[in-house]
């Protein structure tokens, strides 16, 4: 079976899964599926298996000089934030470091992939939409006898945002995302954040430090660090601060017209 047609096969099947479940959904961080690109292990937090449909998420921690392979998305944009220590984004022979707060647009079909450069790394991803090839190992360049991915490599298409010192979004249309919006938000306790998603749209909210309650309907979710909110179809979640410390929470949403 075709790489392409095993895809699609997985996304119909995961179609009929979403059918059944929940508006919105807390997603532990131990729910996370492991997947290996590389010299990194990665976990696959939000895909098409949890009910998303327009975006993923992933998770990596990993220690210097490990390198996430380079590859390509034939059909998404790959956004790539470092949480904590720093990494360099490779294309080819080029590095470019990314210190933690920095984050990375990777538009389709640009060649890219990761080298770890500090001890304790820890970077998230998000694809847009969901490329289900990644999580099977066949874009992985580094395996014996692998093609080389089959992209480009175009001088300033790659955007670098600095995001550590943001209080709302720092990814979107203006910069050139046209398929998703990435936004920092940093909550006191008891501070509220209110969004709307459509009905076509989705949308992540992924606590990285202290602890949220995420308010939806007649539902409300307690949400610690590295747990995630996920929200698709039409859905109001209403975020409110739980921890003594200032929670900080990445929230992503594709398409990039939810109001906040």
């Amino acid at each position: 079976m075709s790489l392409r047609r095993a895809a699609l096969t997985l996304a119909l099947v995961v179609s009929g899964l979403q059918a059944e479940g929940p508006t919105v959904r807390l997603i532990r961080f131990s729910e996370g599926n492991p997947f290996q690109m590389g010299e990194v292990t990665s976990m696959r937090i939000v895909s098409p298996g949890t009910g998303a449909k327009r975006l993923t998420l992933n998770y990596s921690f990993s220690q210097t000089g490990s390198e996430f392979s380079q590859h390509v998305h034939d059909y998404s944009d790959d956004t790539i934030l470092v949480l904590q220590g720093a990494a360099d984004l490779r294309q080819g022979p080029t590095r470019t470091p990314m210190l933690a707060g920095t984050c990375a647009f990777v538009p389709t079909p640009q060649i890219h992939g990761t080298i770890t450069a500090a001890p304790d790394t820890v970077m998230i991803s998000t694809q847009v939409p969901p490329d289900l090839i990644l999580y099977t190992g066949a874009r992985d360049s580094s395996k014996p006898g692998a093609a080389q991915p089959k992209g480009v490599i175009t001088p300033g298409a790659v955007k670098y945002i600095q995001f550590a010192d943001k209080n709302g979004f720092f990814v979107n249309s203006a910069m050139g995302a046209k398929q998703v919006a990435v936004a920092r938000r940093v909550l006191k306790k008891g501070e509220s954040l209110k969004t709307v998603i459509g009905p076509d749209g989705e949308q992540v909210l992924f606590v990285w430090k202290g602890s949220v309650s995420a308010k939806s309907g007649r539902e409300t979710y307690n949400a610690g660090e590295k747990d995630t909110i996920l929200a698709v179809g039409a859905a109001s979640v209403k975020l409110t601060g739980s921890s003594a410390e200032p929670a900080i929470v990445i929230q992503i949403q594709a398409p990039p017209n939810s109001k906040h």
